[in-house]
């Protein structure tokens, strides 16, 4: 049988990459996975899909840059593809009143709490700003499923941490609410605007948050493991995303099956 729709895929040892890996090889698409640190190729890329990105930006500057700016660069530069997908994050919208595609994104170039953002944002102008319309940008919430045990995110340091040690700290109000969207509604979205999409930005998350409080219960009912809280004067609720293009378009309607979901991943963790 023939393979059909050529993917190459960028990040593809990482929690989102490796899981897009898998469901196109199981839909039996045709799959490349570049090396690491190679830029330039001599045959076309066909649908490009760049996961790479650091979070270390204070940490490690340098690598945070390479990721999420200079490879992405060269690669869309010196290579031929049909559909580049730059993965980029709703937490540029953290501090924002509105968030729709089209509103304006806030920054503050004298925190430091602004440099993940600032990247981000720069790489997603060079995408939007070149003339090639098939160049889009993708922004995607908090990700839950399956192969993220190297993740150093809120969900798999929790669930690492129910496991082997048998207790999870909280360092923020347990009132607080994040934006978690399954990691399968994410990657069928991904597909569908690769195959046809009429905008170039788009958001990518649930309708709905998920309390702190709701994540640690739900942990808790699984692995039986010590809850301790602290800092819970320190309140933090990520914005309610704006899907409505999404929606609208692809008619997507987000499973949310965050209770079920979690215990099935720390069972198989």
């Amino acid at each position: 049988m023939k393979k059909k729709n050529k993917y190459t895929i960028f990040g593809h040892s990482g929690f989102l990459g490796s899981n897009i890996v898998k469901t196109l090889r199981e839909k039996k698409y045709s799959v490349f996975l570049p090396p690491r640190n190679k830029v330039k190729f001599s045959k076309n890329l066909n649908n490009v899909i760049y996961c790479i990105g650091s979070d270390d930006v204070l940490e490690d500057p340098i690598n945070a840059i390479q990721s999420n700016l200079l490879i992405l660069s060269k690669i869309i530069l010196q290579n031929q593809f049909k559909k580049f997908i730059y993965v980029s994050s709703t937490r540029l919208y953290i501090n924002s009143k509105n968030t729709n595609e089209s509103d304006k994104i806030k920054i503050n170039p004298n925190s430091k709490n602004y440099f993940y953002n600032s990247l981000k944002i720069a790489a997603e102008n060079f995408c939007l700003s070149q003339g090639n319309k098939n160049i889009k940008v993708l922004r995607l919430s908090n990700l839950y499923g399956l192969n993220f045990k190297k993740q150093t995110y809120l969900l798999p340091t929790l669930i690492r941490n129910s496991k082997k040690n048998k207790k999870i700290n909280i360092y923020i109000n347990e009132k607080s609410k994040k934006n978690f969207l399954n990691i399968h509604d994410a990657i069928h979205i991904i597909v569908k605007i690769i195959k046809k999409s009429k905008y170039r930005l788009y958001n990518i998350a649930s309708n709905k948050r998920i309390s702190i409080e709701k994540i640690v219960s739900s942990i808790k009912k699984a692995t039986n493991c010590k809850i301790i809280y602290s800092n819970q004067k320190e309140k933090f609720d990520e914005p309610k995303i704006d899907i409505s293009r999404i929606k609208k378009e692809f008619k997507f309607k987000p499973n949310n099956n965050f209770d079920s979901f979690i215990t099935d991943i720390i069972d198989k963790y």
